[in-house]
């Protein structure tokens, strides 16, 4: 793999087209359509001409006579192959988080069936070889999750933190119903190309839910930055949905509030007296939004303003508490509106459409 990826970065430059590669990868390129049109050239003359060569250099030599008694030749076959896709980001976080919950996923929902449905064929009884998913440790922080098959397997992991890598490996292309000559290597890349897609279609579907987004179950977790440890916030805390209410309310102050003033507003707006909501309970409630990187001092003054992140939790907070989970909840366990008798509302609408859909997802549940 890295001998052709050499091949495609000297075709480059003699093209005079600017690129930017780690190890075997290219991470950018100034035209995408001579990169694969490079990679679609890598023909099995020109792969045959290079062995050819190094066979005669680096092979057994037979003298004339020695020709002449026996009829020579040289066939190349592919006894094992790699065909990788990579997906490149910016940053590193979304590779860790998407790698992560990949691996999860896999070792749940990449049954028997699923594995021979990525790779094309039926399964039965006759069915030769491993069918399983492992996650594999290499070294510390370096994980692989592989899907095994016969004897290929489908492997998935995080490469230099800028690029995900999923790769099938096979021992044996007969397991693909191919033949292993090299004049079959397109044959072979098709074949591999539309096993790869699949399991990338797979992995997509799987991740493209609302499920699986884990910002209340994170954020609701202890962090611990230097030999500080700060609590979790949870979601059903109501000294915490106050108070992110009156700094949502009052974010536009310039220089941001002190905690006096944001202690007298949040008494003020709740109608709380002291006794209920001291000022020492106020100062650990900042403390904990702070070391979740929610709310930030304005330079070195004791005064405070909610982060671009913590007017976005905030928001998230308060609708669900305000305008999704407390009607809601009204509706499934107190009364629940007649649907003949509804106001003309769109928002009203809406919110008996959801009442049916969580009453599937219940009858759902139940019959699984």
């Amino acid at each position: 793999m890295a001998q052709w990826s050499f091949v495609h970065e000297q075709e480059l430059k003699r093209s005079n087209i600017g690129f930017h590669k780690n190890d075997n990868a290219f991470l950018a390129v100034d035209d995408v359509a001579a990169l694969q049109a490079a990679a679609d050239r890598l023909s099995p003359a020109i792969i045959r001409k290079q062995l050819d060569y190094w066979t005669l250099i680096l092979g057994p030599k037979f003298s004339k006579k020695e020709r002449s008694q026996m009829s020579l030749s040289r066939f190349y076959s592919i006894t094992q192959i790699e065909y990788c896709r990579n997906f490149i980001f910016q940053r590193h976080f979304p590779i860790h988080k998407i790698f992560e919950r990949s691996c999860e996923i896999g070792l749940w929902r990449l049954t028997a069936n699923r594995i021979s449905e990525i790779f094309g064929v039926r399964l039965d009884k006759r069915l030769r070889g491993k069918l399983a998913t492992v996650v594999d440790q290499i070294e510390h922080g370096h994980h692989v999750f592989r899907a095994y098959w016969k004897h290929a397997f489908l492997k998935q992991y995080e490469k230099f933190s800028r690029f995900l890598r999923n790769e099938l490996c096979s021992n044996n292309l007969r397991d693909f119903g191919l033949k292993k000559g090299l004049d079959h290597l397109d044959a072979v890349r098709k074949k591999f190309q539309t096993i790869t897609d699949r399991f990338a279609e797979f992995q997509a579907q799987s991740l493209n839910v609302h499920v699986d987004f884990p910002l209340l179950q994170k954020i609701a977790l202890p962090v611990t930055i230097g030999s500080v440890r700060y609590p979790g916030i949870k979601i059903h805390d109501t000294r915490i949905i106050r108070l992110l209410e009156v700094l949502l309310h009052n974010g536009s102050t310039v220089g941001g509030w002190t905690a006096k003033q944001i202690h007298e507003a949040v008494l003020t707006t709740f109608q709380l007296s002291p006794k209920q909501y001291g000022l020492n309970q106020l100062r650990y409630d900042l403390r904990k939004l702070k070391g979740h990187g929610l709310l930030e001092r304005d330079g070195r003054r004791y005064a405070y303003r909610l982060t671009s992140k913590g007017i976005d939790v905030a928001l998230l907070f308060l609708f669900f508490h305000k305008r999704l989970c407390g009607p809601l909840a009204n509706s499934c366990f107190h009364h629940k509106p007649d649907f003949a008798n509804r106001p003309n509302s769109k928002l009203e609408a809406a919110y008996h459409k959801a009442d049916k859909a969580i009453e599937n997802i219940v009858n759902l549940l139940q019959a699984a």
